[in-house]
């Protein structure tokens, strides 16, 4: 009776969201996972057309004169010149658009974890910021109770009811990047309901050693690709050079109903030759050189690139790890210490106002430069992640 009724209920409702979900929802969702699908099965089918034989051609024709009566093949056989080399070139072109897609779908990754880390730094800058607006409140009655005890001046209580007040503006800064945030976060995705709860922390990984640094430029995925895109070039060259070459084709038939010659079928065997009197495919081949030389020519700016981007990558996945922890455990730690030794001071009339003042605001300085400094390290990880082709 209960799984009757769980079942007429229908599975459980998914309101929350973690990093991996999202990027399975971006993957299932988006219209760019397809076309980067549907780009490597293209690649694949020009693999099918590079090895496929042209099918023979047949004549049937009826003439007035003797014979009358026409059946002609023919087999064309110039492809036995280009076959091997446009199969060469398909499958360089595979190769390269499953690194293309590999590429794409790490960049894919790399937006949905940049989206997802800034909504959740949205959610928890505006939770800081409420936090730090509750306690300028906080501070403003302390103040007006001191006031009205004759402790302070109405200078100083004005100032800290001005506090307050653009602690109140903040919070509503705060909420609008929240809200702008999450919509990034939803067009990531593909689109989602608006109520999904985001599962995860603004320093997740942060304390785990950082991935594997040492790689080489030429185990990149854009090395591969710009390798691969110079192997079908070269191919794509010889297979023109080679369809340069005159190459017969055959032909193969019968002629009948010739009244010289009653009731005999004719068999007709021939050889058709191109003859290259207007055009001997110089241009084309010319083209085709040219384009080789450009692709060998993006290897070697590709290698370059890549030993420049895995420098300055890894350099910055470093150092941007370094700052969010320091930041996290030194500086906001700091400043919330400080902050709540002011408040203490103050309110037992040891200190006036401005130290206070001081204390709110740097440690809303510091809360929004720790949000800062791990949506900045986990966007070098995307970053890093992307580069190796992997999202995750």
């Amino acid at each position: 009776m209960i799984a009757m009724i769980l079942l007429a209920l229908g599975p459980p409702r998914q309101d929350t969201l973690t990093l991996a979900q999202a990027q399975a929802r971006a993957r299932a969702a988006r219209g760019e996972a397809v076309a980067i699908q549907a780009a490597v099965d293209q690649a694949r089918a020009r693999g099918r057309v590079a090895g496929e034989i042209p099918n023979p051609i047949v004549s049937l024709s009826h003439s007035e004169s003797a014979p009358r009566g026409h059946a002609i093949v023919e087999q064309p056989l110039a492809w036995l010149l280009t076959r091997g080399s446009d199969r060469a070139a398909a499958r360089a072109g595979l190769t390269s658009a499953e690194g293309d897609s590999l590429e794409r779908m790490a960049a894919l990754g790399r937006e949905v974890r940049v989206a997802f880390y800034r909504a959740l730094a949205g959610r928890e800058s505006r939770a800081l910021i409420d936090q730090e607006a509750a306690v300028a409140d906080t501070v403003a009655a302390l103040a007006d109770a001191r006031f009205r005890a004759g402790d302070i001046s109405a200078l100083e209580r004005d100032q800290i009811a001005l506090e307050a007040s653009m602690s109140r503006q903040a919070v509503s800064l705060a909420r609008e990047g929240e809200r702008r945030a999450r919509a990034g976060l939803i067009r990531a995705i593909g689109g989602a309901p608006e109520s999904l709860t985001l599962v995860g922390a603004l320093d997740d990984g942060l304390d785990r050693p950082l991935p594997d640094t040492s790689g080489t430029p030429g185990a990149l995925p854009l090395v591969a690709v710009a390798v691969a895109d110079s192997i079908m070039a070269q191919n794509q060259w010889r297979s023109t050079r080679r369809g340069r070459i005159p190459f017969p084709s055959l032909q193969a038939g019968a002629e009948w109903a010739d009244p010289a010659e009653p009731g005999r079928t004719l068999v007709v065997v021939g050889v058709l030759m191109p003859l290259p009197l207007w055009n001997r495919g110089g241009g084309t081949e010319a083209l085709a050189a040219a384009e080789a030389r450009i692709a060998a020519a993006r290897v070697a700016e590709a290698r370059l690139e890549a030993d420049q981007r895995l420098t300055t990558l890894r350099t910055h996945l470093i150092e941007a790890r370094w700052r969010g922890l320091f930041s996290r455990d030194s500086v906001l730690p700091a400043a919330q210490a400080l902050r709540r030794r002011t408040v203490q001071a103050y309110e037992a009339g040891e200190i006036g106002v401005l130290p206070v003042l001081d204390a709110l605001r740097r440690e809303r300085e510091a809360g929004i430069a720790l949000a800062q400094a791990l949506v900045d390290y986990q966007t070098a990880l995307a970053e890093w992640l992307e580069l190796w082709g992997r999202d995750r």
